[in-house]
């Protein structure tokens, strides 16, 4: 009688540092990124992404780091939370969800922020594809943050003194252009600028403006004279939100998270709380 096989991995994503697959472990699925050792891996900024998901609290809004392991291939694997729906980009160019699909998903996203922000963790990289969605029978998708690549807490972790300030600033300029906030060029930023790409990210699925890379449609969200929102005149950017954005609530939110100044931005909770609050309405 011939064994039984396992099936063969499915291949979600590929990228230079190696594959993501989805596998099924102990009988469930499982997003597994496989990464190969070697002079293009950054192991410390891996080393730190394991790091800040396993310090993170469990969350529903949150892809959950399931485990981490080396092979005896000198490989790193990383098992993480399936979700079968794949990314907010993807998902909103093909199925265009009417407004209250939007404004769910626009609750969950807050919450997720609101949740990394309460535990010290900045994600800096804010955008629809490091956004994934999972299937909820009888609702709709839920939204779950991924990819903690670029995170970092914002308090210091090692040394004597450990810094828990309210005003914790970042010095690294990193992130997607298309979704950053102005200052992190500047190198001298906070978890503020979490919000200008959350900000970016709602205003992205309400225009729902596109771009190609490739054979690759994606959200490219700009400003009405095609520039990118980071560099544009505040001016310009409520005019394009006002465009796309017509609930004045709701306008008017997305133009407080992507205001140039980051100590007008308001925080994750109030964000969530706001959302929360009319979302049913918007």
């Amino acid at each position: 009688m011939m064994a039984a096989c396992n099936p063969v991995p499915q291949i979600l994503g590929e990228g230079t540092f190696g594959v993501v697959s989805l596998e099924m472990i102990d009988g469930k699925p499982y997003a597994v990124k496989k990464l190969k050792r070697g002079l293009n891996l950054d192991e410390e900024a891996l080393q730190k992404e394991i790091k800040v998901l396993k310090t993170c609290p469990n969350h529903p809004n949150i892809v959950e780091l399931i485990n981490a392991w080396k092979t005896q291939d000198d490989e790193i694997n990383i098992q993480m939370e399936y979700c079968d729906l794949g990314t907010l980009n993807d998902y909103m160019i093909v199925n265009r969800p009417d407004k209250g699909t939007v404004n769910s998903f626009m609750l969950d996203m807050a919450r997720g922020i609101h949740h990394l922000h309460r535990n010290n963790i900045v994600h800096r990289d804010i955008k629809p594809d490091n956004i994934l969605l999972a299937a909820r029978p009888g609702n709709v998708p839920i939204c779950k943050i991924a990819d903690f690549g670029f995170a970092r807490f914002t308090f210091s972790t090692s040394g004597v003194t450990a810094t828990k300030s309210s005003t914790y600033y970042l010095n690294t300029g990193c992130g997607t252009p298309l979704f950053m906030a102005p200052e992190v060029d500047s190198g001298h930023y906070t978890k503020a600028c979490d919000i200008f790409s959350l900000g970016m990210v709602f205003y992205a699925i309400h225009s729902l403006q596109t771009g190609k890379d490739g054979s690759k449609t994606f959200l490219f969200p700009v400003t009405l004279l095609t520039r990118l929102f980071k560099d544009a005149p505040q001016e310009e950017i409520n005019c394009a939100v006002t465009t796309h954005v017509t609930n004045v609530e709701k306008a008017n939110l997305l133009m407080s998270m992507l205001a140039l100044a980051s100590q007008c931005r308001p925080g994750a909770n109030s964000v969530e709380s706001l959302i929360s609050a009319h979302y049913e309405r918007w």
